[in-house]
């Protein structure tokens, strides 16, 4: 009786000693567009989150035109980063409600008279394909051109192959860093501010609240800014102007 009382209490320690461990090699797997400029903070910010959690995460680079779909099925744990429109379109993504940061939708041309053409809605434009807040100001436009990257976009501009762009401030950081923007510039102000927010599958849905609660304690910290910061002096040596 007592032997056996014995190795009851030894399978218990073993148990409770491997239970931790095996929870911290947890890892999830989550898609992410690939050449979307802003990305690259959204996975430093959920990076940092999980890791707090003793989560590991694996990313998992994807076309933006199929980006969500993997996640919509189970292929996958959830996405980086998105706009809450993702949650309409797919009901099976779970939104952590603390937006981890927000972009600026801006008008890129090489003509700083642009906005004052007529038959705009003619005009030669370029946008990100599978891009769903940009589509939106593109919406009922004649000549729409869906590039695979912000650097074919910026590039066609650069050689009078595309009147405007629409994307991200972020975007057109990027590019200037990695090629020299020329004649490009932000023309107008901000057409619209979007926050994006970080999806876990509805498989996930009991770890909803833990991700939340921190990434919630991030943002009200200041570890989000920090994150932020960070990101923008590695990338850009500083942030980018929203004006």
């Amino acid at each position: 009786m007592w032997a056996r009382l014995q190795h009851l209490v030894f399978t218990l320690c073993v148990l409770g000693w491997l239970g931790p461990s095996s929870q911290a090699q947890e890892t999830l797997k989550f898609s992410m567009a690939d050449n979307a400029a802003p990305i690259g903070l959204a996975v430093r910010i959920v990076e940092a989150a999980y890791d707090q959690m003793g989560i590991s995460i694996k990313k998992l680079p994807m076309a933006r035109s199929r980006n969500i779909l993997p996640t919509s099925i189970a292929e996958v744990d959830g996405i980086i980063a998105g706009p809450k429109l993702f949650e309409t379109e797919f009901p099976a993504l779970r939104r952590i409600d603390v937006p981890i940061m927000q972009i600026d939708i801006r008008i890129f041309s090489c003509s700083l008279e642009f906005l004052a053409s007529e038959s705009m809605t003619q005009k030669r434009w370029g946008q990100l394909n599978g891009a769903r807040v940009l589509s939106r100001h593109t919406a009922g436009y004649e000549n729409v051109w869906l590039g695979d990257s912000f650097q074919e976009l910026f590039d066609m501009l650069k050689l009078d192959r595309l009147d405007a762009v629409v994307g991200p401030q972020i975007a057109l950081e990027r590019y200037s860093k990695r090629a020299d923007r020329g004649c490009i510039e932000a023309v107008g102000g901000s057409l619209e501010q979007v926050d994006f927010f970080h999806y876990l599958h509805s498989k996930n849905g009991h770890l909803v609240p833990s991700v939340t609660r921190v990434l919630r304690d991030m943002l009200e910290t200041g570890q989000i800014e920090d994150v932020t910061d960070t990101f923008f002096r590695a990338e850009f040596q500083e942030r980018p102007s929203s004006g």
